[in-house]
């Protein structure tokens, strides 16, 4: 057994480790047994392993062995290297196992066996093992390939394939090391600078060598040169020192994450910018790609199944507009025929068949793109708006979830620096950001047949290739989101004097017109005006809809609504009568009113029994009729447009000034006789009615109370107050009569 007592003249510590000691590069021969276990072996592997690889039947496939008549090469640049991440499978760009060893062959034009073959793919390269035959020699046949190998990729513009004999013991490892243009030399004792420069500069331009004790640092100027170096020379003994070759960590690996850890304040905005450009490069064509399908209706086969299983299940005839508004159709459709800047505004009461008559004009077109205003300025939530502009406009991908996280990271700034980041974006500016992909998206639409000449009189030939962008329920003014009525007028007059599609607009008042004349404020606008039918159109269209005979006094109350029309043919579709069902739509409609109007507390439900009782028994109602009543004395037009908005009355004007007060559909007028022409209802209605007025002017005599508390201190100066005070004396007189006359009028009516 060996003994350290015997041997402490030629070992010494180093490192913590009991090592030889070496003169002049050479190891004490007197400590032979040591240096099998201490040092660095010749061989990468251990003959302990090999030794039990062998008794165990097992194959080591980390080393590669070889005979005296075989030879070893490295044939680099076989496949494509990525620098980063080599070892993950998405980001290497693999070639077939197959197909390089066919390449090789090819280089090697078959003269020669291949005995083995192993891929090294991060590397980037191939170990190939021939056979070398009678009566060469391993360094000919070396020299054979070589050549035959730089003669291959003559021409090529390409890397070319490199091929080099491999000196030491390649081992054969999959370990997640990135392949890097610096090399480490593991070994004992310390290297000679001229000789690892005489070793590795064959394989490539050397930039810098640094010889320590223990190890070497190799920095190649190409990482092809590195990479042979290490697969070619790992194992290699020189001077009788085993060299281990391994790749440096790659320094710049972490330059990004040190980066964003380092450099908070120029790394998070430059990272929202690097994501808006990704964005605008990936996710903007996406988006343009997508809003054309919604226009052109591509692949939408879903549709016209889902419509075909309505029609089937509901009996619904296919063409209830053209039937219902026959001129108006034909003169929606000649318009967009004449292709002069059409921008069309069509107007008309809730319920009068608008959409149904602007779908029956544009049902042969396949380019055609709906909006529904409603759907957007009633969402209350930013994320569920965005979600539902990107929905009518077809706009996809959409990630409203970013906002609201981005919204959170500038709320925690603003609360660190006081200042916002300016990072989050307004549902404003995303909303006119939407728009302007939009734009791009129906000018390819529109010029989708253009083959060559000016665009201008190539549209300008062609009014059927410009899509129609059809605007539903547009208003101008709402509580919550009012800005998508601006944004949408402004678009559309974009559109219109870039000539790139025909706009419809669909509103119920008339103040809209005034919001589009400034965006457009040189374009004479096509207006068309949509009333109830007459009475013989409202006829024969139910007729349409039926083979039998039926008594059509009933749907006189129904006056030419379409909208109550198609609810009646369908009443009458499912089996009920025709008496039978006019008397539910009336109840329906009285239960409506009821609960919209009536039920309200405020002032408001007070000022609608108020006229719901002068319209039940006049045709129709002025400003006139209603200014001097005490529920309407404070601003009667305010509360007139408020009803009219909510779809109570409907309100025709003259001028511009407020005239005739009718009910918003004919089918309410009987609904208003059917409440008060019961008995119980009315005394009911009525007796709330006058509980509201007592409420009302309560709160006005306690603010005039207020006013004369104020001139109690003012005695010296009565004189000067004296008509004010004598004007709120009166005011306070003439509501304590009306709250007088309402409270015997409550108890009238309670009894």
């Amino acid at each position: 057994m060996f003994s350290l007592a015997n041997s402490s003249k030629s070992l010494l510590w180093k490192n913590g480790l009991l090592m030889p000691r070496v003169y002049n590069g050479l190891h004490n021969a007197s400590a032979p047994t040591l240096s099998r276990t201490l040092l660095f072996h010749k061989r990468p592997i251990s003959t302990d392993i090999k030794r039990s690889d062998e008794e165990s039947g097992e194959k080591n496939e980390t080393v590669i062995e070889k005979t005296k008549r075989e030879t070893l090469l490295y044939f680099d640049n076989i496949y494509s290297r990525s620098n980063v991440l080599t070892w993950y499978d998405f980001l290497s760009f693999k070639n077939k196992t197959e197909d390089a060893r066919a390449k090789i062959l090819d280089m090697t034009q078959h003269q020669f066996e291949m005995t083995e073959f192993i891929s090294m793919q991060r590397d980037g390269g191939v170990f190939a093992k021939f056979l070398v035959p009678y009566p060469y020699t391993v360094p000919e046949v070396n020299l054979k390939i070589q050549k035959m190998v730089q003669s291959y990729d003559k021409g090529s513009i390409f890397k070319k394939v490199t091929c080099f004999p491999t000196k030491g013991t390649p081992l054969v490892e999959d370990m997640q090391r990135i392949p890097s243009r610096n090399l480490i030399l593991l070994h004992t004792g310390k290297l000679l600078e001229q000789d690892v420069y005489s070793l590795l500069r064959r394989y490539g331009q050397i930039v810098d060598i640094s010889c320590t004790d223990g190890k070497t640092f190799v920095s190649f100027k190409n990482l092809h040169s590195a990479v042979c170096a290490k697969n070619c020379v790992n194992g290699f003994t020189l001077n009788d020192i085993n060299l281990i070759i391994k790749f440096d960590k790659n320094s710049s690996t972490h330059l990004i994450r040190n980066f964003f850890v380092n450099h908070t304040r120029l790394a998070i905005p430059l990272a929202f910018a690097l994501l808006s450009i990704a964005a605008l490069l990936i996710f903007d064509p996406i988006r343009e790609f997508m809003i054309g399908l919604k226009i052109t209706k591509k692949f939408q086969f879903y549709t016209s199944y889902y419509n075909s299983l309505m029609k089937y299940f509901n009996k619904q005839i296919t063409d209830t507009g053209s039937a219902f508004f026959e001129d108006e159709v034909n003169d929606l459709q000649m318009w967009l025929e004449e292709n002069n800047n059409t921008f069309v505004v069509i107007r008309g009461p809730r319920g009068s068949g608008k959409n149904s008559m602007v779908r029956a004009a544009l049902k042969d077109r396949d380019n055609v793109l709906f909006i529904d205003c409603d759907s957007l300025v009633k969402t209350r939530i930013d994320s569920k708006f965005l979600a539902n502009a990107s929905s009518q406009l077809g706009y996809y991908p959409i990630f409203p979830w970013i906002n609201s996280f981005v919204s959170i990271i500038d709320l925690g700034v603003q609360s660190l620096t006081g200042q916002k980041s300016g990072l989050s974006e307004s549902k404003e500016k995303q909303f006119n950001s939407m728009l302007a992909t939009a734009v791009i998206a129906i000018r390819r639409v529109a010029l989708k047949n253009y083959t060559s000449g000016n665009e201008e009189d190539y549209l300008l030939q062609n009014p059927h290739a410009k899509p129609v962008i059809v605007i539903d329920r547009f208003s101008s003014k709402s509580e919550i989101n009012g800005f998508v009525y601006k944004e949408l007028a402004e678009w559309a007059s974009l559109l219109v004097q870039m000539n790139l599609a025909h706009v419809v607009f669909m509103t119920e008042t008339i103040s809209t017109v005034s919001l589009l004349a400034q965006a457009l404020p040189n374009q004479i606008f096509k207006n068309m005006v949509l009333s109830d039918a007459s009475p013989d159109v409202a006829r024969r269209y139910v007729l349409k809809n039926f083979d039998k005979e039926m008594n059509l006094d009933v749907i006189e109350p129904l006056g030419g609504r379409m909208l109550d029309l198609q609810a009646f043919i369908r009443r009458i579709k499912s089996g009920e009568s025709e008496v039978e069902a006019l008397s539910k739509m009336i109840l329906q409609a009285s239960e409506q009113i009821t609960q919209m109007f009536l039920s309200d507390t405020t002032v408001r439900g007070a000022q609608a029994f108020d006229i719901i009782e002068l319209l039940a028994k006049h045709e129709y109602i002025t400003l006139k009729d209603l200014r001097f009543r005490p529920i309407f004395k404070s601003d009667p037009e305010k509360a007139l447009l408020e009803l009219e908005k909510d779809g109570l009355i409907a309100i025709s004007r003259d001028r511009g000034m407020l005239d005739k007060i009718r009910p918003a559909k004919p089918l309410f007028k009987f609904a208003f006789n059917d409440l008060l022409g019961d008995e119980h209802a009315f005394k009911m209605l009525k007796t709330a009615y006058y509980i509201k007025i007592v409420t009302f002017e309560a709160g006005r005599i306690q603010k005039w109370e207020d006013e004369l508390k104020n001139f109690k201190y003012q005695q010296e100066n009565n004189k000067m107050f004296k008509p004010r005070l004598e004007y709120l004396a009166n005011k306070i007189k003439i509501s304590s009569e009306i709250i007088d006359e309402a409270e015997a009028k409550v108890k009238e009516y309670s009894k």
